[in-house]
């Protein structure tokens, strides 16, 4: 705004001096015709040639002066004109009446024009030109015997004077104005560091004054309320419309004109077009000091925003996750512990009935696998999250699928089914983290060999340029539509009553999702009731050695 400021200044100035220009150039032409015709004495006059040229040189000054109106124009550029002037004008003074002249006083506006363009190196370039003309004119009237050097001597010294007058308010002035341009240049530097430390800040930041108008704001806050417009002399309650959780409107200003000290709600609603936000509102009075009260600074208030949305669904689904494995936990936990308790009870009564304890031992031997089995798939869970076994290395395929193949053998035979495994020849490396793939893997063969009553279960790798895509196929019940759009959700199992015959954490398919968003791809599911499951996965190969 300063600078739009001295820009116009600047052009309303070189306008009025554009304009002197014309007008007192006009008036030095004048002088000098009338010396030339006789009305005024030829004391000083040079000569018909001397006055026509420099009256041709005068008009074309004064019309470059008139035409040239640019801003940009460059600083010598704009010297040598003003020294062009004052040398001309010189010339007219010289050559007709010399400096007796009161338009000689006219010189003044050149060394203000001077004094403009290169402040006192300017002023000083002129007043030498000036003084040496001075003396050159007084030596001349002195050789002369002109009777008027008591004149020029006057003219000169009130030029002397109003210009050494002029000099010290300048100084003065020129001084004044570079303490005053270094106090807005440390203002402005101030003002770019607090601006650069606020729209780096991750919270959003808001300065409101007493009357709730937004005075300063940052770059996250524009984030947080999805706007790119300027916040600037908007009201509060205009510019963020928040909600409490029944959907209600709040009117943020009239909480804060009750707040005596810092105070943070988290329980504030913010609407997007298609979305709603959990927004976390920090809310601090400004106090001023006695010392400050007649700085006048309007005694508002500090708002700093963060958007707490991701850190409320954690908190949920922690306590929601919580809520749920105490719940699966609970039932192994009761029926092993009363088992176990039973068996106790016989023994102490003395009681040997093998055919009551064997149940109660194998029951409670069931339920300790499973809770055996839902720790390991919350531990391989807690890894996958934590990224603790997120390093890769080469993993050579069709050697993996042996490996899985040999050992799932046994457990496929004794429930009855087929394992088989297709690999096509040479179907490459993956750059994989080997745990994450192998855990994969294995949930789904023993998810498929789980729910599969006769028939076969097949392990298969087929490549297709540089993708493998590693599956496992199946003849078992399947997944009716209804069960597929919840059947990789935590600790969800399908209300079919073939599914409830086995016990199961419904954490396998979770921990699988899971697993596959760590090796960069996802589970790919074909399923029809009754007729199989397949499910798949798609790796790059790559084209690195297995390390030895």
């Amino acid at each position: 705004m300063q600078r739009r400021k001295s820009t116009k200044r600047s052009l309303k100035t070189g306008k009025w001096m554009r304009i002197a220009c014309v007008v007192f150039a006009t008036l030095f032409i004048l002088q000098g015709y009338l010396v030339k015709i006789g009305t005024l004495p030829q004391t000083h006059y040079m000569g018909d040639g001397i006055f026509l040229s420099l009256t041709m040189i005068a008009i074309t000054l004064t019309i470059y002066a008139l035409t040239d109106s640019r801003v940009a124009i460059s600083k010598p550029m704009e010297m040598a004109r003003a020294i062009g002037i004052e040398l001309v004008a010189i010339g007219f003074i010289i050559t007709s009446t010399g400096f007796g002249s009161l338009l000689s006083l006219a010189l003044i506006l050149v060394l203000y024009e001077m004094y403009a363009i290169y402040k006192l190196r300017g002023l000083y370039a002129g007043v030498i030109l000036l003084a040496l003309a001075v003396a050159y004119d007084i030596n001349r009237s002195v050789q002369l015997g002109l009777p008027n050097i008591a004149d020029t001597l006057m003219v000169v010294l009130a030029l002397a004077a109003i210009v050494i007058t002029g000099a010290a308010i300048l100084r003065i002035q020129n001084v004044r104005q570079e303490t005053l341009e270094k106090s807005r240049a440390q203002a402005d530097l101030e003002r770019y560091r607090v601006s650069t430390l606020m729209n780096n800040l991750a919270q959003g930041v808001l300065s409101i004054d007493s009357k709730g108008v937004v005075r300063m704001y940052n770059a996250a806050a524009l984030n947080i309320l999805d706007t790119n417009g300027s916040l600037n002399g908007h009201h509060i309650d205009e510019v963020f419309k928040v909600r409490d959780e029944r959907g209600k409107r709040l009117h943020l200003f009239a909480l804060m004109k009750n707040i005596q000290h810092t105070e943070i709600h988290d329980d504030l609603y913010y609407h997007y077009a298609d979305d709603i936000a959990r927004i976390e509102v920090s809310i601090t009075p400004i106090r001023v000091g006695k010392r400050h009260t007649r700085l006048d600074i309007d005694q508002g208030f500090i708002l700093l925003l963060r958007d707490i949305t991701k850190q409320k669904n954690l908190d949920e689904e922690r306590d929601e996750f919580i809520s749920v494995v105490s719940h699966e936990l609970r039932t192994p936990l009761t029926i092993a512990e009363g088992t176990l308790s039973n068996i106790e009870a016989l023994y102490q009564k003395g009681i040997s009935a093998p055919d009551r304890i064997q149940p109660a031992l194998n029951a409670a031997h069931d339920q300790i696998i499973f809770l055996s089995k839902m720790v390991n798939d919350l531990s391989t869970l807690s890894r996958a999250e934590r990224g603790i076994a997120d390093e890769t290395e080469i993993v050579n395929v069709k050697e993996l699928l042996h490996a899985l193949y040999a050992e799932h053998m046994p457990g496929a035979q004794a429930a009855g089914l087929t394992l088989d495994l297709d690999v096509v020849h040479n179907i490459g490396n993956v750059r994989v983290s080997r745990l994450y793939l192998t855990e994969l893997l294995q949930n789904l063969i023993t998810n498929a060999i789980k729910y599969t009553k006769d028939g076969s279960v097949k392990l298969t790798a087929t490549r297709k340029k540089n993708t493998v895509t590693l599956g496992v196929a199946d003849t078992g019940i399947g997944i009716s539509k209804a069960d597929k759009a919840r059947i990789f959700d935590k600790f969800y199992r399908s209300e079919d009553y073939r599914t409830r015959e086995t016990r199961g954490t419904g954490l396998g398919l979770y921990v699988s999702m899971k697993l596959a968003a760590k090796l960069g791809t996802a589970i790919a599911l074909k399923s029809r009731l009754n007729h199989g499951s397949t499910f798949s996965i798609d790796l790059k190969i790559t084209d690195e050695p297995q390390e030895s």
